[in-house]
């Protein structure tokens, strides 16, 4: 009852809102609804049609949720022009008592618990019985219940702006859906089961990065090529979608004139396809920076794709809603008959007097790194503290002036040019030891020089000490599931070629970093990386005995006994910034490397290595008994 009255009490405050903008030739709507002119007593009933003739001529996306006195942005450039989303002051999304059918209802509270943060109640709109969310911004797909709730939790949790639906479609058993978040916008369908449980949703949100145009040339180059190669290696992860209704699924007139439209365009049938659309249309490609105004523009876009794609390139409709007066449908390109990669897709078309008046179309990315949607910036306290530990490093170690706070040398700006000589000869003559190494059994390598640059053995086994560990750390990187979501082959290369700093930052991005429960799964089901962590390992293992075997008997002619080196190396880390930064650095090693073991060893059920408490050694040993690979390796059952 307290629903109810509630209910009446927000239709009664559009109502208001509705005459009261009508006297100055505006409408008032609640999202995703206009009203229409109703009889007295009896809520307005909802319209698909939400985008007036005078809307279209002013180039202004279709906004059904228009406020009072929200800001709209005004048209930019010439010709096509785009549309910048404001957020309406009141915000968000209300599931009012609105007769929407069972698929717009559901998915309108859908939208509305995630703006009122009510996670739970979003999650039980999904089925419990099977259902299966695919968010096309992320790398992988949601199954069932739990994971859809990890999924809703992790990614909606730090959103600043609310969701705003601009048009929803008129389906009982499916219906589509675009939206706004902030400048984000996007599109989702929704099919529900007899109950109006969600069993299927698409979503996806405009790409941060458009094409344009240029995507025309890239295809005339790219498909040809990619014809000929063998593509299941990526579409084979598409989930089998069993709640998808297919290309038949979606009954009434909006969705004929659908299949009618995609049926000419697969037969490169231009003109034909346009007697769907009407003259005052407005379509949305969001590869695009501009949307396209009035049937002659779209003509022209479709004519440029037609002419730039090859004759067995085909839309494939997945799933299609029913409706009057607009559908939402999912859809995959294929191309000699096969699934084409990074091909899947979701639209909205409204559809009035048999012709397209409205639509938008969106495919999903290459790079999956999520919807970028605003989020409140928030850090964990170890994050904090692992920030504020990298900034205080950055400062000391790189960023300072000389005699700084008893820290040794000069700082990046002040370094002297032959320390910038000694580093690049370093990196290209003595890497692990490679050039000399050969050099010594007479073996030439293009490019060499006759004489190798000699260093002090000190100074190049700490150069080449520390990188070997820096390169061991790649492995283990790789196999922490915590980090998954980040670009953890970035942050290493520069790790590992350019300043060992970057790691506390990546440490404190990880300790704030939350991954879907899917995610994890679908990297551990790619493996461990066993070969690659035995292969590291002995690299580094046999490195770090190199720069041991270096630092003690190495050049004799320059380093002398070993009471002379150590005398060197106390006075080398006390003097030069990069020596003292490479001994910091080790020191930070010995840290970081048990403890990301110990993180690994409980995500992959591994038994506790008491030697990973050793530097440098401990974690070489790790990587060969603890890859997961049967060779060489011990027991390790929980």
């Amino acid at each position: 009852n307290a629903q109810v009255l509630a209910g009446n009490s927000r239709v009664s405050q559009t109502r208001m809102m509705a005459r009261a903008h009508a006297r100055r030739g505006q409408t008032a709507s609640r999202p995703g609804v206009v009203p229409r002119r109703e009889s007295r007593g009896r809520p307005a009933a909802p319209s698909a049609l939400t985008q007036s003739s005078r809307d279209r001529r002013a180039y202004r996306v279709p906004r059904a949720g228009r406020m009072p006195r929200m800001q709209r942005a005004p048209p930019r450039g010439r010709g096509n022009r785009s549309f910048s989303p404001a957020r309406p002051p009141g915000g968000g999304v209300s599931a009012g008592s609105f007769k929407l059918g069972r698929a717009a209802s559901a998915a309108r509270r859908y939208f509305d618990a995630l703006n009122a943060k009510d996670y739970g109640s979003a999650e039980v709109l999904f089925s419990p019985e099977g259902c299966l969310l695919e968010d096309l911004n992320e790398p992988v797909c949601f199954a069932g219940r739990d994971q859809v709730r990890d999924y809703i939790s992790k990614t909606f949790a730090g959103l600043s702006e609310d969701f705003f639906l601009q048009e929803i479609s008129d389906g009982d058993d499916a219906c589509g859906v675009t939206w706004v978040n902030g400048s984000k916008r996007g599109a989702t369908f929704v099919r529900v089961d007899r109950s109006g449980r969600i069993v299927y949703a698409r979503d996806l949100a405009e790409p941060e990065s458009k094409p344009g145009d240029a995507a025309f040339s890239i295809m005339k180059v790219v498909l040809p090529v990619l014809k000929n190669l063998d593509s299941t290696k990526v579409t084979e992860g598409w989930p089998e979608n069993d709640f998808a209704g297919g290309a038949g699924a979606g009954g009434g007139e909006a969705a004929r004139v659908v299949r009618s439209f995609y049926d000419h365009i697969n037969r490169k049938e231009v003109d034909e396809a346009m007697t769907y659309f009407a003259e005052d249309c407005l379509y949305e490609d969001l590869n695009f920076p501009e949307p396209y105004v009035g049937k002659d523009a779209v003509r022209t876009l479709m004519q440029k794709s037609c002419d730039s794609i090859p004759e067995d390139l085909v839309f494939c409709i997945d799933d299609i809603s029913e409706g009057a007066s607009g559908v939402g449908l999912t859809w995959h390109l294929e191309l000699d008959g096969k699934r084409f990669p990074f091909s899947r897709g979701c639209s909205f078309y409204k559809v009035k007097d048999g012709q397209v008046v409205y639509a938008r179309d969106l495919v999903e990315p290459s790079s999956k790194k999520g919807k970028a949607l605003r989020e409140e910036v928030s850090f964990s306290a170890a994050s904090l503290a692992l920030f504020a530990a990298a900034a205080l490093y950055t400062s000391l170690l790189i960023l300072s002036p000389p005699g700084f706070a008893g820290v040794p040398g000069e700082g990046i700006f002040w370094i002297k040019p032959e320390t910038l000589e000694e580093v690049q000869g370093l990196s290209l003559y003595d890497f692990f030891f490679v050039l000399p190494a050969l050099k010594s059994v007479g073996v030439g390598v293009p490019g060499m020089p006759e004489t190798l640059p000699a260093y002090h053995p000190v100074i190049e086994a700490l150069f080449n000490f520390v990188n070997a560990w820096s390169l061991m750390f790649y492995p283990l990187l790789l196999r922490d599931t915590k980090s998954v979501s980040l670009p953890k082959t970035a942050w290493w290369s520069v790790q590992m070629f350019l300043t060992n700093a970057i790691l506390m930052p990546f440490l404190a991005l990880r300790a704030s970093n939350e991954p879907t429960i899917a995610r994890v799964e679908a990297a551990r089901s790619e493996g461990n990386h066993g070969l690659l962590s035995k292969s590291f390992g002995v690299v580094g293992a046999v490195v770090g005995v190199a720069s041991v075997f270096w630092f003690a008997l190495a050049r004799p002619e320059l380093g002398g006994d070993l009471a002379r080196r150590v005398d060197y190396f106390a006075n080398y880390i006390s003097t030069d910034r990069v020596a003292f930064a490479f001994c910091v650095d080790l020191a930070l090693y010995s840290v970081w490397q048990p403890y990301l073991i110990s993180e690994v060893e409980k995500q992959e059920g591994l038994r506790p290595d008491p030697l990973k408490f050793v530097p440098f050694f401990g974690l070489a040993k790790w990587l060969q008994t603890s890859s997961g690979l049967k060779l060489f390796d011990k027991d390790q059952g929980t």
